[in-house]
């Protein structure tokens, strides 16, 4: 306060505890480096300014958003209201929010203090927010009444205002009611960064001792012209852009270097000590302003990085949040549960592997959605709501179905033993089979349409983009060229797609299959089935995908476009519903073979084509197979079907819904 009982002939002398006690507002006090030093002169100092700005804007940048709290501790985001809009987006009509932001945390690490002027309508709600420029020009006092008041000048008219029109932001201070300036408490530290940065700019201008000597032949003597000489020696040779220069001289003199390394003056030491000493003072790591010391590495700065969030950044982030909800909230808006709160979500994202595998934990133990992931990572939501869903780790399947699963009646004692024989010839055991196997597949049915859904579109959009290349002559090859090479690197696409749900399903089949039998299966081999499933469904797509488009190339080439668009429509579903069927059945029929039985194929009933039923109750053990390929197959009144590859296990054709039961 000693600054303004100055200004105000206020008759309280200054103490050590008030603001701008080291020095009056105005002045700019020399340290003992013999540098004076202000807020405005403390910013060119380049580590200051370094600082300053990466701490404002890192704090700036981050998301400010309004919540209100639900009753069962979760919160929902709030974006009807003024106030949200003000401090999200603009305090006012000249000022974003994030220069709003950045300017006022600046102003913190400088002066201590941010002030704004703020504009409040009838019903004292919030509607403008104007900053002032100078942090240092306010005064903060009580009146007569106890009151709480601001007061500064403004172009010489003072300004007197009361606390519900500033919004204020002290830093660090013993009171609670204004912060301390940073740079007035290390105004030496300060004062000597500057004055070390002033002596090296010098140094190089005119140098900081003598560099050489000039020896004239004996019985020469300058006199009164000694100073003249000088003079044009120093105008003719002196200054960095003049170094290295050739120096002539025309009477017998003879100039002797003198050497003094600056680093003898411990020079770039006293600089590098005065850059981490600020560094210190705003608890910046120095790699975060480039400055890297001998034992810096990854592992160090991945700490450090986590240092300055958890040391520079939250005290700041924190200290914004509680005097926005404090200052700009009214009392009623927060026992209603308004608040607002920055989303550090940004500051906290490590690389994307990284986030990969956080997202993953979080998602197996049901604790987020697809839909929650996709959004912190800036996707739209899943289509129908398929994304807002939450799985456990029961096979990772919707947590509302696992309840529903744990709800049904388990067998009784004895039950699972029996062959009861039902009208449809099949037993209880091998009908209970295949309903945990269905619905198993009616959960991953989804997924699996989805991720077979992104790779069909990939392959649809590369053909139509490829398509208008040609159409418009900017191809630079055929288009059976085109389909060569893309159908080249595409299998990677589909493995990385379909490869993560497909196994996860399977592995599922796998569990289940091992309840039924008794038995745990060699998870090294049933994984490499799988492997081979995924790798095979590949090499099953591009085939048909390929030879379809192929077989079109005769025609008119848009004829390409409309094949593709039938397979956004229908395709998706189509290998939804072929690949559970092929996948269950390879699966189950792999653990029933460790178990040491054979597997019978089933049919569901009256509607089930004539063909698989033809085969139906046949069985068949390890190394055997239903139908080897080229053999026909001829239901009694119909034609022959011939079988294209061998057939171990269901499907037998495309839509096929057969399935073995062990027997």
């Amino acid at each position: 306060m000693g600054l303004f009982d100055k200004i105000f002939r206020r008759s309280r002398p200054a103490g050590p505890l008030d603001d701008y006690w080291y020095f009056p507002f105005g002045a700019q006090q020399a340290t003992s480096a013999g540098v004076r030093v202000s807020e405005e002169t403390a910013i060119k100092y380049l580590t200051i300014y370094a600082c300053v700005s990466l701490i404002a804007g890192d704090v700036a940048r981050l998301p400010l958003n309004l919540y209100r709290k639900r009753r069962d501790g979760g919160k929902d985001t709030v974006t009807d209201q003024v106030i949200y809009d003000l401090l999200h987006n603009a305090p006012n009509d000249e000022i974003n929010s994030f220069n709003w932001r950045e300017a006022g945390i600046g102003q913190n690490l400088l002066w201590g203090n941010h002030y704004s002027l703020v504009r409040r309508n009838d019903r004292n709600r919030v509607v403008e927010i104007w900053p002032l420029d100078n942090p240092g020009n306010v005064e903060v006092y009580r009146n007569g009444a106890g009151e709480l008041r601001y007061r500064w000048d403004a172009g010489g008219r003072t300004v007197d205002r009361g606390r519900d029109e500033i919004f204020h932001v002290p830093g660090f201070g013993f009171n609670g009611l204004k912060g301390m300036s940073q740079i007035s408490v290390a105004r030496e530290a300060v004062g000597l960064g500057l004055g070390v940065e002033q002596f090296g700019a010098r140094y190089f201008g005119e140098g900081t001792h003598p560099t050489g000597v000039v020896q004239f032949p004996q019985g020469v003597k300058l006199g009164e012209k000694a100073g003249q000489y000088h003079a044009a020696l120093k105008e003719q040779w002196a200054g960095l852009g003049k170094a290295h220069s050739l120096m002539v001289l025309s009477n017998g003199e003879e100039f002797k270097p003198l050497t003094i390394p600056l680093e003898d003056a411990q020079f770039l030491e006293t600089r590098n000590f005065q850059k981490i000493e600020i560094c210190g003072m705003y608890h910046v790591p120095p790699h975060k302003i480039a400055i890297h010391g001998a034992n810096s590495n990854y592992n160090n700065l991945e700490q450090e990085n986590q240092h300055y969030i958890d040391a520079c950044l939250i005290h700041w982030v924190r200290r914004w949040e509680c005097c926005i909800n404090q200052q700009l909230l009214t009392r009623a808006e927060r026992l209603a549960g308004f608040f607002f709160e920055f989303n550090l979500a940004g500051l906290l994202r490590g690389d994307s592997q990284a986030r990969a595998d956080f997202y993953t934990k979080l998602w197996q133990v049901g604790a987020i959605t697809q839909d929650e992931i996709r959004g912190k990572e800036n996707m739209n939501p899943l289509p129908a709501g398929e994304g807002d869903k939450t799985y456990v780790p029961l096979n990772f399947i919707p947590a509302d179905q696992a309840a529903q699963i744990a709800k049904e009646p388990a067998p009784q004692p004895g039950e699972e033993g029996r062959s009861v024989e039902r009208r449809d010839g099949k037993s209880a055991r091998e009908t209970r089979s295949i309903l945990v196997r269905d619905r198993i597949a009616k959960q991953y049915h989804p997924l699996i349409r989805s991720a077979a859904e992104a790779v069909v579109n990939r392959e649809a959009k590369a053909v139509k983009a490829q398509v208008t290349k040609m159409t418009a002559g900017r191809a630079f090859r055929s288009m059976d060229e085109w389909l060569g090479e893309f159908y080249r690197d595409f299998p990677e696409y589909i493995r990385q797609k379909m490869g993560p749900v497909l196994r996860s399903f399977c592995e599922a089949i796998r569990d289940a299959a091992g309840d039924e039998v008794g038995i745990d299966p060699d998870r090294a081999e049933v994984r490499k089935l799988i492997d081979d499933f995924v790798a095979r469904y590949a090499e099953r797509h591009i085939e048909s995908s390929e030879g379809q488009l192929r077989a079109l190339l005769a025609g008119a080439i848009a004829d390409l476009e409309q094949r593709v668009d039938e397979w956004r429509e229908t395709r998706p579903e189509k290998i939804a519903r072929n690949e559970t069927t092929r996948a269950s059945n390879a699966v189950y029929q792999a653990v029933v073979f460790a178990a040491g039985l054979g597997t019978v194929w089933r049919v569901r009933g009256a509607e089930t084509c004539p063909y698989c039923k033809e085969l139906n109750g046949k069985r068949i053990v390890r190394g055997q197979s239903y139908v080897e390929n080229g053999q026909e197959i001829t239901p009694e009144g119909k034609d022959a079907m011939p079988i294209n590859g061998t057939k171990a296990h269901p499907p037998l054709h495309r839509g096929c819904d057969c399935y073995l039961t062990a027997g």
